[in-house]
Protein backbone atom coordinates (compact mmCIF):
# COMPACT_ATOMS: atom_id res chain seq x y z
CA UNK A 1 0.00 0.00 0.00
CA UNK A 2 1.23 3.49 -0.78
CA UNK A 3 2.64 5.36 2.24
CA UNK A 4 0.15 8.23 1.93
CA UNK A 5 -2.77 5.80 1.88
CA UNK A 6 -1.38 4.01 4.93
CA UNK A 7 -1.10 7.33 6.75
CA UNK A 8 -4.69 8.28 5.89
CA UNK A 9 -5.93 4.87 7.05
CA UNK A 10 -3.99 5.15 10.30
CA UNK A 11 -5.41 8.62 10.99
CA UNK A 12 -8.93 7.35 10.29
CA UNK A 13 -8.51 4.46 12.72
CA UNK A 14 -7.21 6.78 15.44
CA UNK A 15 -10.17 9.14 15.02
CA UNK A 16 -12.57 6.18 15.03
CA UNK A 17 -11.05 4.76 18.22
CA UNK A 18 -11.36 8.10 20.01
CA UNK A 19 -14.96 8.48 18.90
CA UNK A 20 -15.87 4.96 19.96
CA UNK A 21 -14.23 5.40 23.35
CA UNK A 22 -16.32 8.51 23.95
CA UNK A 23 -19.46 6.58 23.06
CA UNK A 24 -18.65 3.81 25.52
CA UNK A 25 -18.26 1.21 22.74
CA UNK A 26 -14.92 0.02 24.01
CA UNK A 27 -14.92 -1.36 27.56
CA UNK A 28 -18.52 -0.62 28.50
CA UNK A 29 -19.50 1.31 31.60
CA UNK A 30 -19.55 5.05 32.08
CA UNK A 31 -18.52 7.76 29.68
CA UNK A 32 -15.76 10.20 30.58
CA UNK A 33 -16.96 13.31 32.41
CA UNK A 34 -18.40 16.08 30.29
CA UNK A 35 -21.67 17.36 28.90
CA UNK A 36 -23.82 20.40 28.23
CA UNK A 37 -26.31 19.95 31.09
CA UNK A 38 -25.12 21.74 34.22
CA UNK A 39 -27.98 21.27 36.70
CA UNK A 40 -29.80 18.37 38.29
CA UNK A 41 -33.32 19.43 37.31
CA UNK A 42 -34.54 17.43 34.34
CA UNK A 43 -31.86 14.74 34.30
CA UNK A 44 -32.42 11.04 34.98
CA UNK A 45 -30.64 9.31 37.87
CA UNK A 46 -30.75 5.58 38.56
CA UNK A 47 -30.84 4.68 42.25
CA UNK A 48 -29.91 1.07 42.97
CA UNK A 49 -30.64 -0.25 46.49
CA UNK A 50 -28.03 -2.99 46.75
CA UNK A 51 -29.01 -6.61 47.45
CA UNK A 52 -32.61 -7.62 48.19
CA UNK A 53 -34.90 -10.66 48.30
CA UNK A 54 -32.88 -13.74 49.36
CA UNK A 55 -29.60 -11.81 48.97
CA UNK A 56 -29.52 -10.00 52.32
CA UNK A 57 -26.02 -8.54 52.01
CA UNK A 58 -24.01 -8.06 55.17
CA UNK A 59 -25.61 -8.32 58.64
CA UNK A 60 -25.33 -5.74 61.40
CA UNK A 61 -22.89 -6.82 64.08
CA UNK A 62 -25.09 -5.51 66.91
CA UNK A 63 -28.67 -5.31 65.70
CA UNK A 64 -28.61 -8.20 63.24
CA UNK A 65 -30.40 -6.09 60.63
CA UNK A 66 -29.91 -6.97 57.01
CA UNK A 67 -27.98 -4.65 54.74
CA UNK A 68 -30.66 -4.98 52.04
CA UNK A 69 -33.25 -3.31 54.31
CA UNK A 70 -31.10 -0.32 55.26
CA UNK A 71 -30.01 0.08 51.64
CA UNK A 72 -33.67 0.35 50.66
CA UNK A 73 -34.46 2.84 53.43
CA UNK A 74 -31.66 5.16 52.35
CA UNK A 75 -32.42 4.70 48.65
CA UNK A 76 -36.09 5.64 49.05
CA UNK A 77 -35.04 8.78 50.94
CA UNK A 78 -32.54 9.52 48.15
CA UNK A 79 -35.26 9.10 45.55
CA UNK A 80 -37.48 11.62 47.31
CA UNK A 81 -34.65 14.13 47.81
CA UNK A 82 -33.59 13.93 44.16
CA UNK A 83 -37.16 14.31 42.96
CA UNK A 84 -37.44 17.48 45.02
CA UNK A 85 -34.58 18.81 42.87
CA UNK A 86 -36.53 18.03 39.71
CA UNK A 87 -34.67 14.80 38.94
CA UNK A 88 -36.35 11.87 37.21
CA UNK A 89 -35.42 8.90 39.40
CA UNK A 90 -35.38 5.32 38.12
CA UNK A 91 -35.23 2.70 40.89
CA UNK A 92 -33.88 -0.79 40.29
CA UNK A 93 -36.14 -1.92 43.13
CA UNK A 94 -38.62 -0.18 45.44
CA UNK A 95 -39.38 -3.06 47.81
CA UNK A 96 -38.03 -6.46 48.79
CA UNK A 97 -39.94 -8.48 46.22
CA UNK A 98 -37.85 -10.64 43.84
CA UNK A 99 -36.94 -9.00 40.54
CA UNK A 100 -36.85 -12.41 38.86
CA UNK A 101 -39.20 -15.42 39.04
CA UNK A 102 -40.63 -15.73 42.56
CA UNK A 103 -40.87 -19.52 42.25
CA UNK A 104 -37.13 -19.99 41.58
CA UNK A 105 -35.74 -22.05 44.48
CA UNK A 106 -32.06 -22.00 43.58
CA UNK A 107 -30.47 -19.04 45.37
CA UNK A 108 -27.78 -18.60 42.73
CA UNK A 109 -30.26 -18.59 39.86
CA UNK A 110 -32.51 -16.23 41.79
CA UNK A 111 -29.62 -13.79 42.28
CA UNK A 112 -28.60 -14.03 38.62
CA UNK A 113 -32.17 -13.22 37.52
CA UNK A 114 -32.10 -10.26 39.91
CA UNK A 115 -28.86 -8.93 38.41
CA UNK A 116 -30.07 -9.38 34.86
CA UNK A 117 -33.21 -7.40 35.62
CA UNK A 118 -31.19 -4.58 37.17
CA UNK A 119 -28.97 -4.54 34.10
CA UNK A 120 -32.02 -4.27 31.86
CA UNK A 121 -33.32 -1.33 33.89
CA UNK A 122 -29.96 0.45 33.70
CA UNK A 123 -29.52 -0.15 29.98
CA UNK A 124 -33.02 1.12 29.13
CA UNK A 125 -33.09 4.13 31.47
CA UNK A 126 -30.91 6.42 29.31
CA UNK A 127 -29.78 8.01 32.57
CA UNK A 128 -27.14 10.64 33.26
CA UNK A 129 -25.98 9.17 36.61
CA UNK A 130 -26.19 5.91 38.58
CA UNK A 131 -25.87 5.64 42.36
CA UNK A 132 -25.80 2.21 44.03
CA UNK A 133 -26.34 2.20 47.81
CA UNK A 134 -24.57 -0.35 50.02
CA UNK A 135 -23.20 -0.96 53.51
CA UNK A 136 -19.63 -2.08 54.12
CA UNK A 137 -18.00 -4.71 56.33
CA UNK A 138 -14.47 -5.43 57.57
CA UNK A 139 -12.96 -7.91 60.01
CA UNK A 140 -11.60 -5.09 62.18
CA UNK A 141 -14.60 -3.60 64.00
CA UNK A 142 -12.82 -0.28 64.52
CA UNK A 143 -12.84 0.50 60.80
CA UNK A 144 -15.52 3.05 59.94
CA UNK A 145 -16.53 5.73 57.47
CA UNK A 146 -18.45 6.05 54.20
CA UNK A 147 -16.53 5.36 51.01
CA UNK A 148 -17.37 5.80 47.33
CA UNK A 149 -16.22 3.39 44.64
CA UNK A 150 -15.92 3.74 40.87
CA UNK A 151 -15.34 1.23 38.08
CA UNK A 152 -11.92 0.04 37.02
CA UNK A 153 -12.69 -2.41 34.24
CA UNK A 154 -10.40 -5.43 34.49
CA UNK A 155 -10.99 -6.20 30.80
CA UNK A 156 -9.21 -3.07 29.58
CA UNK A 157 -7.80 -1.41 32.70
CA UNK A 158 -9.76 1.77 32.05
CA UNK A 159 -11.45 3.78 34.79
CA UNK A 160 -14.96 5.24 34.68
CA UNK A 161 -16.83 7.67 36.91
CA UNK A 162 -13.76 8.83 38.85
CA UNK A 163 -14.82 12.49 38.93
CA UNK A 164 -18.35 11.56 39.97
CA UNK A 165 -17.05 9.37 42.80
CA UNK A 166 -14.75 12.16 43.95
CA UNK A 167 -17.60 14.70 44.05
CA UNK A 168 -19.74 12.32 46.11
CA UNK A 169 -16.93 11.43 48.51
CA UNK A 170 -15.98 15.07 49.08
CA UNK A 171 -19.56 16.12 49.84
CA UNK A 172 -20.11 13.16 52.19
CA UNK A 173 -16.85 13.76 54.06
CA UNK A 174 -17.58 17.46 54.46
CA UNK A 175 -21.31 17.43 55.21
CA UNK A 176 -21.16 14.53 57.66
CA UNK A 177 -17.97 15.86 59.28
CA UNK A 178 -16.33 12.44 59.01
CA UNK A 179 -13.60 12.19 61.65
CA UNK A 180 -11.26 10.06 59.54
CA UNK A 181 -12.40 10.76 55.97
CA UNK A 182 -11.87 8.00 53.45
CA UNK A 183 -10.76 8.39 49.83
CA UNK A 184 -12.46 6.98 46.76
CA UNK A 185 -11.52 3.49 45.62
CA UNK A 186 -12.26 1.25 42.66
CA UNK A 187 -13.52 -2.21 41.73
CA UNK A 188 -14.75 -4.29 38.82
CA UNK A 189 -18.45 -4.26 39.67
CA UNK A 190 -20.81 -5.72 37.15
CA UNK A 191 -23.62 -3.17 37.36
CA UNK A 192 -21.26 -0.21 36.94
CA UNK A 193 -20.41 -1.51 33.48
CA UNK A 194 -23.96 -1.07 32.23
CA UNK A 195 -25.27 2.04 30.51
CA UNK A 196 -23.25 5.05 29.40
CA UNK A 197 -23.68 7.17 32.54
CA UNK A 198 -21.08 7.91 35.23
CA UNK A 199 -21.76 5.42 38.02
CA UNK A 200 -20.70 5.01 41.63
CA UNK A 201 -21.23 2.71 44.59
CA UNK A 202 -21.75 4.50 47.90
CA UNK A 203 -20.75 2.29 50.81
CA UNK A 204 -22.57 4.33 53.45
CA UNK A 205 -20.63 2.94 56.39
CA UNK A 206 -19.53 -0.24 58.12
CA UNK A 207 -22.08 -2.69 59.49
CA UNK A 208 -19.14 -4.35 61.27
CA UNK A 209 -18.60 -1.24 63.42
CA UNK A 210 -21.21 -1.26 66.24
CA UNK A 211 -21.35 2.53 66.61
CA UNK A 212 -21.60 3.23 62.90
CA UNK A 213 -24.09 0.42 62.35
CA UNK A 214 -26.44 2.01 64.88
CA UNK A 215 -25.88 5.48 63.41
CA UNK A 216 -26.71 4.30 59.89
CA UNK A 217 -30.15 3.22 61.06
CA UNK A 218 -31.18 6.61 62.48
CA UNK A 219 -33.44 8.96 60.51
CA UNK A 220 -31.22 11.95 61.21
CA UNK A 221 -28.04 10.36 59.89
CA UNK A 222 -29.75 8.83 56.88
CA UNK A 223 -31.20 12.23 55.98
CA UNK A 224 -27.79 13.91 56.31
CA UNK A 225 -26.20 11.21 54.18
CA UNK A 226 -28.86 11.56 51.49
CA UNK A 227 -28.48 15.34 51.46
CA UNK A 228 -24.71 14.94 51.01
CA UNK A 229 -25.19 12.52 48.11
CA UNK A 230 -27.57 14.95 46.43
CA UNK A 231 -25.15 17.82 46.99
CA UNK A 232 -22.24 15.80 45.60
CA UNK A 233 -24.28 14.84 42.55
CA UNK A 234 -25.18 18.49 41.99
CA UNK A 235 -21.56 19.56 42.40
CA UNK A 236 -20.45 17.02 39.81
CA UNK A 237 -23.10 18.05 37.28
CA UNK A 238 -22.36 21.75 37.80
CA UNK A 239 -18.60 21.28 37.30
CA UNK A 240 -18.46 18.68 34.56
CA UNK A 241 -21.91 18.54 33.00
CA UNK A 242 -23.73 15.44 31.85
Amino acid sequence: MHKSKKLILLMFLVVLAVACAGCGIFGGGSQPAGGDIKELAGITVIVDPGHGDTDVGTIGVSTGRYEKDVNLEISLKLKEALEQKGVNVVMTRQDDNPLGPADEQDVGERKEADMQKREEIIESANAQLLISIHQNRFEDESVAGPQVFYLRNEADGREYGVQFAHSLQQAINEDLAIENPRKINHGNWRLLKKGNQPSAIVECGFFSNPKEEALLQTEEYQNKLVAAIVRGSGDYVAEYGV
